[in-house]
């Protein structure tokens, strides 16, 4: 069942959780929780010819994915949707987008990107293949990253962030933080990319709860070693400090594995 601010819907799918039955396929989509990906086995999948497509959040799934399947096999894939699992078989749509976008790590034209662009598209799924993959990736981590730590921290919604000061000055410190590791890390990253994902955030609906709150609420693991942790690991790799982004990490670590 898939519920939306428009309705409600009910698909029925074959599934499996072996992936041996199915056997090599053209593509994966991956869609796990970051904290998840690591006990994926994906092997009984891959063919010589298989693309792997993340929709995870985070900016380092792509590596991960080729460390442990193999260089160039994996795409960088961006999730623009705010959605959460809600009961067994049951996806709760929050907010007013929903689309993908993906590329080569490289940003080269490939067959296979256009492939699945065209499939997704087909299938009334908005679906775009970007001029610079890894640009976009860090973009929405740029209002993913700091909407996800400030929802989860301070237990609150986004309408709690533009009427609180220190949340908001907290938000856009986070914000900034994500910009300057990107930076570092030759991400081609403007101030007008941090000015557009600010001014989005404050578009969103009052009551929006990054996925990750909501994970936090229901007692789930959570992905903040992949978001905040993310930042603070890169940046100290980089020399760049990110103190906002470790004390996010810091205050919900303990958290991370799963307890209210």
């Amino acid at each position: 069942t898939l519920r939306t601010p428009q309705g409600a819907s009910v698909a029925r799918l074959s599934a499996t959780d072996d992936p041996a039955m199915l056997g090599p396929v053209d593509a994966v989509v991956v869609a796990v929780k970051a904290q998840d990906l690591d006990a994926l086995d994906l092997g009984a999948l891959i063919g010589p010819d298989t693309v792997l497509l993340p929709l995870l959040n985070g900016v380092e799934a792509t590596a991960r994915l080729d460390a442990a399947y193999g260089a160039g096999r994996s795409l960088i894939g961006v999730a623009r949707i705010s959605a959460t699992i809600t009961a067994p078989g049951e996806v709760t749509v929050h907010g007013p987008f929903a689309r993908f976008e993906l590329g080569e790590a490289d940003g080269a034209v490939s067959p296979r990107t256009a492939a699945l662009r065209d499939l997704f598209s087909a299938a009334g799924i908005e679906t775009s293949v970007p001029d610079d993959p890894l640009r976009a990736l860090w973009v929405k981590f740029l209002m993913l990253c700091p909407l996800s730590g400030v929802t989860a921290a301070a237990r609150c919604d986004n309408a709690a962030i533009s009427s609180q000061p220190l949340l908001l000055a907290l938000y856009r410190r986070l914000s900034e933080e994500v910009l300057a590791v990107g930076r570092a890390q030759g991400v081609a990253l403007s101030d007008a990319d941090l000015q557009g994902a600010l001014a989005l955030r404050e578009k969103l609906p009052d009551a929006m709860r990054a996925s990750m709150a909501h994970d936090l609420a229901a007692g789930k693991r959570l992905e903040v070693d992949w978001l905040a942790g993310a930042v603070s690991r890169l940046g100290d790799g980089l020399g760049v400090d990110t103190p906002a982004n470790d004390a996010v990490w810091a205050v919900l670590s303990p958290f991370a594995l799963g307890a209210r």
